[in-house]
């Protein structure tokens, strides 16, 4: 059974960083229950972040088996079912970016941070959108940081929906101790990600020859086929200039790279997983594979001598791209983890 795509939400995002507000299109889907399910059972609520480069459309091959997993899962069946999940854009990515073009070619403006998409978060979530739905949050890469940052000033309002439970993938996030900008390594690091970035392509003559390069290229090369199918339907568009017609990134590399070296984002980050880690269980995700993020930058997110106390850690055999690498491997860990959550002693359900 497929799911569907229920709703499209289009949120302003607050001023911020001195840019106007922008537009952050969130996506909501739903399945219809199946005949096992109880009509009396628990609903939850998921709302995930995807990373850099990507789009809220990418998250539906997860979803399509998430949904598989907790049906097919009895004890899970008889007294929870996953209701709607909510994918929030990055205001630069996808969809975000597009109905953005306008605003942001008129003032000039280029390398729209996760502060602006985290701000878009914070409003979403007060928008009663998710009043008085059990909530279980998904983070993945850069994702994280919009989803802590997100959260942050709004956990503890009292209109704020009830999140019990998050899910850290392969987070992009550091401490001071380990990365700053005096920090020579950080600034290697951050140096080699952005010339990486710049170093792809990013504009082809037609979908064909993007299609060509893309599947010869990492990351793209190691996705699953519809994650990477919905990638170029929504991760591309075309255009023209001087009448020469083509496609390209919606997102550019440009943008991609202007993210790198945003210190205080992660810093903020981190500092939100201490706090929430006593209060709601959290659950981080590694790819076994990974060789993107640094061995030191992983570590401190689960350092239990900083406060950082999870719930529990654990690997999936893919590189950094985990939810694009292996969507059904990710959705089966997912649906445990739903339910570790919902049996946690932390969980407010």
């Amino acid at each position: 059974m497929s799911i569907v795509q229920a709703e499209k939400v289009v949120v302003d995002t607050p001023p911020v960083d001195g840019l106007p507000s922008l537009k952050m299109v969130v996506n909501r889907y739903t399945r219809t229950p199946s005949a096992r399910i109880d009509p009396s059972c628990g609903n939850i609520s998921l709302i995930l972040f995807h990373g850099l480069g990507q789009t809220k459309e990418q998250w539906e091959p997860v979803l399509a088996d998430l949904w598989d997993e907790a049906e097919g899962n009895a004890d899970f069946a008889r007294c929870y079912r996953i209701s709607e999940a909510w994918t929030p854009e990055w205001p630069s990515h996808g969809e975000s970016a597009t109905l953005n073009k306008p605003v942001l070619t008129k003032n000039n403006i280029q390398g729209i941070s996760v502060t602006v998409w985290a701000r878009g978060i914070s409003a979403f979530l007060m928008q009663g959108y998710l009043k008085n739905k059990q909530v279980i949050a998904v983070g993945f890469s850069i994702g994280t940081l919009a989803m802590f940052n997100g959260l942050g000033p709004i956990f503890f309002a009292e209109k704020s929906p009830p999140v019990i439970g998050l899910v850290v993938v392969e987070p992009l996030m550091f401490d001071r101790e380990t990365s700053s900008p005096d920090h020579p390594r950080s600034n290697m690091i951050v140096k080699m990600m952005k010339k990486g970035i710049m170093s792809q392509a990013e504009n082809w003559p037609n979908q064909e020859a993007a299609r060509r390069y893309l599947t010869k290229q990492l990351p793209w090369s190691q996705w699953e086929q519809s994650v990477f199918e919905s990638y170029m339907c929504h991760g591309l568009e075309n255009y023209e200039v001087n009448g020469k017609q083509g496609v390209k990134l919606i997102c550019s590399r440009a943008e991609e790279a202007s993210t790198y070296g945003r210190y205080q984002e992660s810093w903020d980050a981190l500092s939100m997983l201490e706090q929430l880690s006593s209060i709601i269980p959290i659950h981080v995700v590694f790819g076994s594979k990974d060789k993107l993020i640094p061995r030191e930058w992983k570590a401190c997110v689960i350092d239990t001598s900083k406060g950082r106390k999870v719930a529990g850690v654990h690997q999936i055999e893919a590189s950094h791209m985990v939810p694009a690498e292996k969507p059904a491997d990710f959705a089966k860990l997912v649906s445990q983890l739903i339910q570790d959550i919902i049996c946690s002693p932390l969980s407010k359900l």
